[in-house]
């Protein structure tokens, strides 16, 4: 018969088969835990691709909405801007006409020199 075959009794050694068990367990057990791990930790990275993804979306929706805001209140502005300067075309030969005798009364009253 062989060695090995044999039932073991000897106490010291059935005590370390006990605890070579044990470590073939327990090495098992953290290469269990460690693909556990990596496989969390890839989920983990695709789930936050996917924020970082969703959140330069909303961004970018969000730069355009302001953008386009903007462009509306440029083209408002500039609108408001050239009927202003409509307004306030040069001033025509009665405008002047007037602002002369306004003129030459205001120096007649203040004794001044009329231009």
């Amino acid at each position: 018969m062989n060695p090995r075959e044999r039932p073991n009794t000897d106490p010291v050694e059935l005590a370390i088969s006990r605890v070579l068990e044990a470590e073939r367990a327990a090495q098992q057990s953290i290469a269990g835990a460690h693909a556990a791990a990596q496989a969390r930790l890839a989920a983990s990275r695709v789930q936050a691709l996917q924020i970082a993804e969703r959140a330069e979306n909303r961004l970018a929706r969000a730069r355009r909405s302001v953008e386009a805001r903007i462009a509306a209140r440029q083209a408002q502005v500039e609108a408001k801007i050239a009927a202003l300067r409509a307004d306030a075309a040069a001033p025509s030969a009665e405008t002047e006409r007037i602002d002369e005798a306004v003129a030459a009364v205001a120096a007649a009253i203040t004794g001044a020199r009329a231009r």
